[in-house]
């Protein structure tokens, strides 16, 4: 039956991406206004905040308060921030049959939710770097067991394709969709490594976040728990801009709790 289930999600996902992703409709995560605009998708993440509030905060104020970062990047909410381990589905990829798409897959999403549920993962991140492309992100290593065990939880879903190249928190995207001249990007570029530098040098290593689980968005600035029981997309949602990132313990899910950069996969 897990094979059957898992070949039908397969089968049905390649065949929607190869025909039905021409009638979908363009998305993007920041519109021709720099601001961030509807990007549906489903994916398992590691929030920072709130158990790492004021690290979060600290970041988040590095960026809004500098005028030359917030000419050219969108800074995400502190309480967005989190760690992708596995970028799942987003409307763009999929195309018009979205919400059909996810209706069809929720017996494979219950199934990732259980197996998280059944193998839990709290990230305890040894090391952070800052990298700057179309994104502001930090990209971060830890222990190699827990690298090891997302390959392996990832595998078992037969999922592993969709684990990030570099494991990274996003802070920030690019405000409009065109490159920086080379005179603006290399003291911006500076700036921005100056700024979170700072803010890395104080932490107290590892850091240890939250537990991986999965969540669904309706676009980069809120990723709710999911618990795969229903279409959220189709439900009321979320407004656009909401600034919480909303958390579970399985018990309560009314608890509150990344284009990505060239190297990495997404979100």
């Amino acid at each position: 039956m897990v094979f059957l289930i898992s070949f039908q999600f397969l089968a049905y996902k390649m065949f929607t991406l190869k025909s039905e992703n021409v009638h979908s409709r363009q998305l993007s995560k920041v519109n021709e206004r720099g601001e961030y605009a509807p990007f549906p998708g489903v994916t398992v993440v590691s929030a920072c905040y709130p158990k790492q509030k004021e690290f979060c905060e600290t970041i988040h104020k590095v960026l809004v308060s500098n005028p030359l970062i917030v000419n050219h990047y969108l800074p995400l909410p502190a309480q967005s921030y989190h760690m992708t381990t596995m970028s799942l589905e987003t409307e763009q990829q999929i195309g018009g049959s979205w919400n059909q798409f996810i209706i069809n897959n929720l017996p494979h999403y219950k199934r990732i939710k259980q197996t998280l549920e059944k193998n839990p993962l709290y990230p305890s991140i040894e090391k952070m770097e800052v990298s700057i492309g179309r994104t502001i992100s930090l990209s971060l290593s830890l222990p190699k067991e827990q690298e090891a065990q997302i390959k392996a939880i990832a595998a078992s879903l037969n999922i592993e394709h969709t684990i990030p190249r570099v494991l990274h928190i996003t802070l920030a995207y690019s405000r409009f969709n065109k490159p920086i001249s080379k005179k603006i990007s290399e003291p911006l570029h500076t700036e921005i490594t100056k700024e979170l530098s700072n803010v890395i040098e104080k932490i107290k290593f590892p850091l240890e976040i939250s537990e991986y689980m999965l969540c669904y968005f309706n676009d980069m600035t809120a990723f709710p728990y999911w618990d795969a029981e229903h279409n959220p997309f189709t439900q009321t949602k979320l407004p656009s801009h909401d600034l919480i990132f909303i958390q579970s313990d399985k018990k309560n899910t009314d608890e509150f709790q990344e284009e990505h950069q060239e190297t990495m996969l997404t979100i």
